[in-house]
């Protein structure tokens, strides 16, 4: 089986590396990164034919390729997407590609980085939107060694909300206290601190779309900002 992959930015580029030891991959994005890393590029005409296609594009960016690339599909295809939020993506995926295209919602949770050395143990999320091949894919996941979640989108975007999204809130919070990372600290703040940093090289429209398209985050940051300020209060109240 063939698989497109429709944006080469980091994780198209993981995406590409683990999927290329099984299948043939042939890879568009809008760069025309044409020959980089051995990887086969094309127009995304000829992408968006493959039996298998992966969205790797920002949340941000879903609309405007899933309104390009709707004209071009064809019946039988499979087409996923790997955001970090899923209400959104399959709705967009649903209502702008032919009923004839399976769709399937899919999140990685782990990037780049945490792969680095294996993505064996680590997680990823199916939601089914359309079609009957969620198992096929979850067998395949889970050859490769992952553990496999399937649940609906609306869960996902609960669950992401509460931790996901407030994890990188809280990393970008601690970004701006220009906390250095040679500070004094005993292990738990140490560890704590290098795990903000790996999420503080993720791109600036990845944490936008985390908080401004994921319905649930919101009223997630409210619960952690009333929650440290009552914390706040009380610790006064109690020095008094």
């Amino acid at each position: 089986m063939e698989i497109g992959i429709v944006g080469f930015g980091r994780f198209g580029r993981f995406a590409a590396e683990i999927l290329g030891r099984d299948f043939p991959v042939t890879v568009f994005d809008r760069k025309n990164l044409s020959g980089q890393g051995g990887v086969r590029f094309a127009t995304l005409r000829e992408v968006a034919r493959k039996p298998c296609l992966l969205l790797c594009v920002p949340i941000s960016q879903m609309e405007r390729i899933c309104r390009r690339l709707g004209p071009l599909l064809t019946p039988g295809q499979l087409v996923m997407d790997t955001c970090s939020v899923k209400e959104e993506p399959l709705t967009l995926m649903l209502d702008l590609f032919p009923e004839s295209v399976e769709v399937l919602g899919t999140h990685p949770l782990f990037g780049p980085e945490t792969g680095r050395h294996g993505i064996a143990g680590l997680e990823v999320v199916l939601c089914p939107g359309r079609g009957n091949r969620t198992g096929k894919v979850e067998q395949y996941l889970k050859k490769l060694g992952l553990k496999v979640t399937v649940t609906t989108a609306t869960e996902h975007d609960r669950a992401m909300a509460r931790t996901q999204a407030l994890f990188h809130f809280l990393a970008q919070g601690f970004s701006r206290m220009q906390v250095d990372r040679d500070t004094l600290a005993t292990p738990g703040p140490a560890q704590l601190f290098r795990a903000f940093e790996d999420v503080r090289g993720d791109s600036r429209q990845l944490f936008r779309d985390l908080q401004l398209t994921n319905r649930f985050a919101p009223g997630q940051r409210k619960k952690l900002i009333d929650s440290l300020t009552a914390l706040d209060r009380s610790l006064s109240k109690t020095k008094g």
